[in-house]
């Protein structure tokens, strides 16, 4: 039986710990409706395949609470890098609760198993969606990436940040208002446009109540114009995919010594 040194469990144990974290909030695989056993499987089968290929040092902790330290760093570092790549579908669910509101669709909410909230039928629509185009354009290929590239950037037990992580943090935390926004406008344009419509028809014809006939017409265009601006909504989702993959690496650095 061959024998191998602490410092080598040690090693494979925040290597497994780092890649679990990570697993637990990043987009697709942090779904709550996946088991945790299998995430837990899901960190074991990437640290196996990752550990051969890269050049690891031990984190330099000789105590036990030196280690233990070290398992929390390595969490941090973990659900970090998981949370930054989380961010777009959170500004992706959160434009469709915008949209579902300018279309009267508040009070018609679904179960998402994967945050245990009750969201919008537009937000978990375009939540699918992307989704979707992630797996399609092989986003979560990036992460593993990004993943192996964290060992280099940020090793075992190095993390280390200062002031600008946190003002970089509260910006990206920002972006998901700003991504709301890029995603909804169009459905908010036609809606204002319909709306406009409705109050020169009010004025027109006072006897028609717009209520009743503005109700179905607002979900009607804007359930045409997300038909309509899927195609769009593919184009923006990609380059904002972009923007967050230089985030990742971006805030991987930040991490680093």
């Amino acid at each position: 039986m061959p024998y191998f040194s602490w410092y080598e469990y040690e090693t494979v144990l925040l290597v497994i710990i780092r890649i679990t974290a990570l697993i637990a909030v990043a987009p697709l695989f942090g779904d709550k409706r996946i088991p945790a056993i299998l995430k837990i499987g899901l960190g074991v089968l990437i640290g196996a395949l990752l550990i051969p290929i890269m050049d690891l040092q031990p984190s330099g902790y000789t105590t036990i609470v030196g280690f233990m330290l070290a398992i929390i760093l390595e969490a941090i570092v973990g659900i970090t890098v998981g949370f930054v790549a989380n961010i777009l579908f959170m500004g992706v669910q959160f434009s469709g609760q915008l949209v579902s509101l300018q279309m009267g669709f508040a009070a018609a909410q679904l179960f998402n198993p994967s945050t245990e909230n009750n969201v919008p039928v537009v937000g978990e629509f375009y939540y699918i969606v992307s989704i979707l185009i992630y797996l399609a354009i092989n986003g979560h290929g990036f992460l593993i990436e990004a993943l192996q590239h964290s060992f280099v950037a940020v090793p075992l037990g190095g993390l280390s940040f200062d002031g600008s992580f946190f003002e970089y943090m509260t910006g990206l935390t920002a972006d998901v208002f700003l991504i709301a926004l890029k995603i909804a406008a169009p459905i908010f344009i036609t809606i204002l446009l319909t709306e406009i419509a409705l109050g020169l028809i009010a004025r027109l014809v006072p006897q028609m109540n717009i209520f009743i006939f503005g109700f179905p017409l607002k979900i009607l265009a804007g359930m045409l114009m997300i038909a309509i601006s899927m195609p769009i909504f593919g184009r923006v989702f990609q380059a904002l995919l972009s923007t967050s993959e230089l985030n990742i690496e971006r805030i991987i650095l930040l991490l680093g010594p």
